[in-house]
């Protein structure tokens, strides 16, 4: 890495071309080509994507020039930078997640992650995955964990994982002697339900409705945390995703299985015309490899 190829950088990411680059420079397209080339070799990962005679920078290169812009340091500055961006130790990832992953499980792994990457900036959004796949559609964060598909054409869903839903109850409750509990015994007792915009209350719904099986339902909670509040305070029961059972440990809730299953996915969403971002790539791959553990631990018990 040398000067030369930091000029000839500065200039094609100024002027949005190696031709007008090469004018600048006062040298020959070719030769702006090759210490492009020379400076990506240096760098350890591509720059920029060419496609024909247009060329595209990476989100690597915007972030190395913006670097370079701001600070106009020398050399070895740059040399440190390009370093951090190749071992994905260096930028900014921004993410979305429902409540229920977003309040525990996803910042225990972020700062595992943070802790092997001590130079990049976090930010995470805990929103309803309504919200979230407009988000990631609109790329203002770079993927997003959903409990529902992607509905729109700018976004690619992944399938991640499949839970089973539990049914809580106040710890001295007759039914907490029992491991399962079936819809058929929740039959007349008070239930606490999660409001109408949440996703997961037409699924419990639906299993009740299908075994007509009355409830008194007479608390509506707005998310599955303050239901968690009310069957802790002996004003009914609840069924909620186990996600949310792993957040709130309290000696006063029993968990247990239910029956029918009531099932929650997991859902990676990212944004179809995203450009790779090796850091963003490697947090999801850390993510999901995380998130498989959980999994399997959640099924487990």
């Amino acid at each position: 890495m040398n000067v030369r190829q930091i000029e000839a950088f500065q200039a094609v990411m100024a002027s949005g071309s190696v031709t007008r680059a090469g004018e600048r420079l006062s040298i020959s397209q070719p030769a702006v080509s090759q210490l492009i080339a020379q400076f990506e070799r240096s760098c350890g990962f591509r720059l920029f994507n060419r496609q024909g005679s247009k060329i595209t920078p990476t989100r690597e290169a915007e972030a190395l020039y913006n670097e370079v812009q701001r600070m106009f340091i020398g050399v070895g500055q740059i040399a440190r930078v390009a370093t951090a961006l190749r071992d994905q130790n260096w930028g900014s990832v921004s993410v979305g997640a429902f409540p229920a992953i977003a309040r525990r499980v996803l910042p225990e792994i972020v700062w595992s992650f943070c802790e092997a990457h001590p130079d990049m900036r976090f930010r995470l959004e805990s929103m309803r995955s309504r919200s979230l796949i407009d988000a990631v559609a609109a790329q203002h964060v770079d993927f997003g964990l959903s409990i529902l598909p992607g509905d729109r054409p700018e976004v690619v869903s992944t399938h991640l994982h499949r839970l089973r839903g539990v049914c809580i109850l106040p710890a001295g409750h007759p039914l907490a002697e029992r491991h399962t509990i079936h819809a058929h015994d929740l039959a007349d007792e008070d239930f606490v339900s999660l409001g109408p915009q949440d996703h997961s209350r037409f699924m419990i719904d639906r299993v009740f409705d299908e075994l007509k099986v009355a409830r008194r339902s007479r608390i509506e909670a707005g998310q599955s945390e303050t239901a968690f509040s009310f069957v802790a305070a002996k004003a009914g029961v609840a069924v909620v995703d186990p996600i949310s059972a792993f957040n709130n440990e309290d000696a006063r809730i029993a968990v247990r299985r239910f029956e029918p299953a009531v099932e929650f996915d997991i859902w990676l969403i990212r944004p179809k015309a995203a450009r790779s971002f090796n850091l963003v790539d490697s947090f999801v791959a850390f993510t999901l490899e995380r998130l498989d553990v959980f999994a399997t631990t959640l099924s487990a018990t």
